[in-house]
């Protein structure tokens, strides 16, 4: 397990024992964000970068449980829903 992003402070209810039971190793970063994001955002507004490849599904707001719920069971190949209010 990777944990990479910007953090300060403490972790509350953290699941030591799992990561214990299962063997995990814990490793993590700091992300540079301030730094690459105005980058990564000028080439997603260029069409350079495509990221629709991180989705597996769209839907609507109303369809919002359903897409939690395939989510959480893993169900018609759900890795990541993509929540789109209006559509």
């Amino acid at each position: 397990m990777f944990v990479l992003g910007v953090f300060t402070g403490l972790v509350d209810k953290f699941p030591l024992g799992a990561v214990v039971n299962k063997g995990l190793t814990v490793r993590g970063a700091q992300m540079h964000g301030q730094r690459y994001v105005p980058m990564l955002l000028e080439r997603l507004a260029a069409g350079e970068l495509r990221t629709s490849h991180l989705a597996t599904h769209t839907v609507s707001l109303d369809e919002a449980p359903k897409a939690y719920d395939m989510f959480k069971h893993k169900t018609d190949g759900c890795v990541r829903a993509v929540i789109r209010p209006g559509s």
